[in-house]
Order: C-alpha cells, then sequence, then structure tokens
C-alpha cells in the first residue's frame, strides 16, 4: 500500500486505539488458554466451560451499546483508557489468583472490552476520502493480530512459569494504557463526530436504505455464523487439544493461527471493499471458509495449522463490512452503532458457544466444531440474497 493509500497511520488519536486494540485482544485470546487449564484443574464440563466464557462475552457485548451511548456523548478518552486498565487489573489478578478467584476475575474482564471496542471503533471508523472501508479494517487487524499473539504468548508463559508467568501480559498492556493518556484528548470525540456530520451531504443521503428491516435481518443472520465459527474455535478449540494431550506452546501458535488469518483476512476485505460492493467480499468470505472450517479439526500433522490460517482468513473477510454496514443506519451515532454491531456480535457467538459446548457434551467436541462448517454456508447463501449498494462510486462502495 502507498504511503497517500494509509495517511491515518499518522494520525495520533487512531495510532493509540489500535495500539489498545492490539492488547485488549491479547488479553481477550489468552483468556480461552487461561480458562482451559483452569477447566482441567477444577474439572469443569463443556456446558460450563461455555458458561463461564458466555458470562464474560455477556458482560463485554451487552455493555458495548452503554459505552457506544457514552462514547458519543463524551468522547473516546476516558473509556479507551478506562477500558484497558480494567482489563490489565483483572487479568493480573487471575494470574496470581487462586483458581476459583481466577476465573471470577476472567468474566469481571469483559467489561473493559465492552469499554474499548465501540469507543476505538468510533475513532477508526470516520470517513477517511474513501478510505473507511481499509482504516476499520486496518484497526481490526491490529486487534487480531492481539487475539493472534495472545495465545501464542499465553502458551509459552503458561508452559515457562505455569499460571503466574501469564502477568508479564497485563504488565506490557501499560503501553497502551500510556498512548491512550497521551493521544486522546478531551473532548476529541465531539470535535470529530461533529466534522463527520458536515460531511454529510443531506439528509437525504443519510436516510437508511430502502427495505432497511429485510436488510438488517441478513446482515444480522451473517454476523450470528460469523461470530459463532470465531467464538467457537477460539473457546473450545484449545480446550479440545488440551484434552488431546498437546503442550500448551503448541495449543497456542494452533489457536492464534486462526486469528493470524482472520487479521489478514480482515484487511484484505477491507481493502476490496473500498474497490467493488461489499456484498461479493461477504460471500467470497463465507464460501472459502466452509472446508478450512470442516477439515482443520481432522487433518494431521502441518495440514492442521494451513486449515486453520486459511478458516480464520475467509472467516475475517466481511468483518469491517458488516460493522461499517451497520453504521449506515445510525450515520450520526458512530459509537453506538459500533457498540450495537460488535455487541451482537460478541453475544450471538457466545450464546452460539454455548449452544456448541452442550451439544459438545453429547457427541463429542470435535464433532461439534465440525459441525460449525455449516454456519458460512448459511452466511454465503444468505449474502448472495443482499441487494447491491446503490447510488455509490465504486471505490467508496461498502
Amino acid at each position: 500500500m502507498a504511503v497517500g493509500e494509509v495517511g491515518f497511520l499518522r494520525e495520533r488519536p487512531y495510532l493509540a486505539v489500535a495500539i489498545t486494540h492490539f492488547f485488549v485482544d491479547v488479553l481477550n485470546s489468552g483468556k480461552n488458554l487461561l480458562v482451559a487449564v483452569l477447566a482441567l484443574a477444577i474439572g469443569l464440563t463443556n456446558t460450563q466451560v461455555g458458561l463461564a466464557l458466555l458470562l464474560y462475552n455477556v458482560g463485554s457485548s451487552l455493555s458495548q451499546p452503554l459505552f457506544g451511548w457514552l462514547a458519543d456523548k463524551a468522547g473516546p478518552r476516558w473509556l479507551v483508557i478506562g477500558g484497558m486498565g480494567w482489563m490489565m487489573a483483572f487479568y493480573g489478578i487471575a494470574a496470581v489468583a487462586g483458581d476459583w478467584p481466577a476465573l471470577i476475575a476472567l468474566t469481571m474482564a469483559g467489561l473493559g472490552s465492552g469499554a474499548f471496542h465501540p469507543t476505538g471503533t468510533m475513532v477508526a471508523s470516520r470517513e477517511r476520502r474513501g478510505q473507511r472501508a481499509r482504516a476499520t479494517a486496518v484497526f481490526f487487524m491490529a486487534g487480531q493480530l492481539g487475539l493472534f499473539a495472545g495465545p501464542v504468548l499465553t502458551g509459552l508463559l503458561l508452559h515457562a512459569w505455569g499460571r503466574p508467568g501469564y502477568i508479564v501480559l497485563p504488565l506490557l498492556s501499560f503501553m497502551a494504557f500510556v498512548s491512550g493518556w497521551r493521544w486522546l484528548a478531551e473532548g476529541h470525540g465531539h470535535q470529530h463526530t461533529a466534522l463527520a456530520q458536515t460531511a454529510v451531504p443531506s439528509k437525504k443521503e443519510a436516510a437508511r436504505p430502502s427495505g432497511w428491516q429485510k436488510h438488517t435481518l441478513m446482515i444480522g443472520l451473517i454476523i450470528v455464523g460469523y461470530s459463532t465459527v470465531s467464538v467457537a474455535a477460539m473457546s473450545f478449540s484449545p480446550k479440545l487439544f488440551a484434552e488431546l494431550g498437546f503442550a500448551e506452546n503448541y495449543i497456542g501458535w494452533l489457536s492464534g493461527l486462526f486469528m493470524l488469518g482472520s487479521a489478514l483476512g480482515g484487511v484484505t476485505g477491507g481493502a476490496l471493499a473500498d474497490r467493488i460492493p461489499g456484498k461479493w467480499v461477504i460471500v467470497l468470505g463465507t464460501m472459502g471458509a466452509i472446508l478450512p472450517v470442516y477439515f482443520y479439526i481432522p487433518t494431521p500433522g502441518l495440514g492442521r495449522f494451513l486449515l486453520l490460517f486459511l478458516a480464520g482468513f475467509f472467516n475475517g473477510m466481511p468483518h469491517s463490512i458488516l460493522i461499517i454496514k451497520v453504521q449506515t443506519l445510525l450515520p450520526n451515532r458512530q459509537a453506538l452503532a459500533s457498540g450495537l454491531a460488535l455487541g451482537f456480535m460478541f453475544f450471538s457467538g457466545s450464546v452460539g458457544s454455548f449452544i456448541l459446548g452442550i451439544i459438545a457434551d453429547h457427541v463429542g467436541l470435535g464433532i461439534a466444531l465440525q459441525g460449525t462448517a455449516v454456519l458460512p454456508f448459511i452466511g454465503m447463501v444468505t449474502g448472495l440474497l443482499l441487494p447491491l449498494e446503490r447510488n455509490q462510486k465504486p471505490s467508496t462502495q461498502i
């Protein structure tokens, strides 16, 4: 990418939320391996593991519309640094406390993620002369790189020093706390929200698309499938591989590869969406995810690494496009729209993952995870039914 095409990377507020997104999701993804270790120590069933992760994600997801509303009113600074600080504190407790207190601390940490995500998305997705999808995708790539690095680093730390060694990651996250403190100014949200509103030429252009109710239902169905595949892979594949006797560092790499693929797929999808209708990016991503999601469980050796990467890559392609499509329904409430979209993503994925845990206790965890391949197929069919965006230039179409 040319320098002019990524000028947003020179904006300090954008850099602050991108750096924070990385560390927030380093902690978010490390949670899954920590829960897998605690599950073996305490003796939790798949259903109980699903419930613990559901509680975490409910706190993270259902709080996001509220935090988004607050960000639209008060600006992003305190929600970004407050969310990061909250997560650092509770993940630090999870590293050094006993098994049950650690599990409770992990469930509490989700509120910090809920405070950050809609606020950071609002800052990152402001209109940038045809670069909105790309800027949003790069922001999410930072988080997904964190989701890749989190289980890898967590696995290495747990393998070397046990659970107390995990304290390294909350301490490293302090650099994100400092960047948010220094580079996000008071009232920054008000100023840029006003600029974003003046960039809207008319009420007609800011209006919801025709047939928006049906459009919203279809987008919602795609989000449910996309998020369930992601949350299930992140939440349950570490437990499956731990049950199979793999070492923590090996499990960390396997879990991280899915999110590395998702990071690269997300930025690829965002770049494509600045050039072609987002509908076709959604269809391509969901179609490409079907076979890798189904086959990464039974495939041995290096093939499993490749399939996990491809499953993440294709499943991650629609991410920023889905967020922006929800934002178009609330053009003057970007943080609230981001909170609704991300909250629904996390909540639906958590509920789907919880249901998967119940199913896994009856049919086996490996079979249940393979069964999630039906969800991108449903997303592909739904994506084909989405209307093409009209009255837009190809370079800015989403």
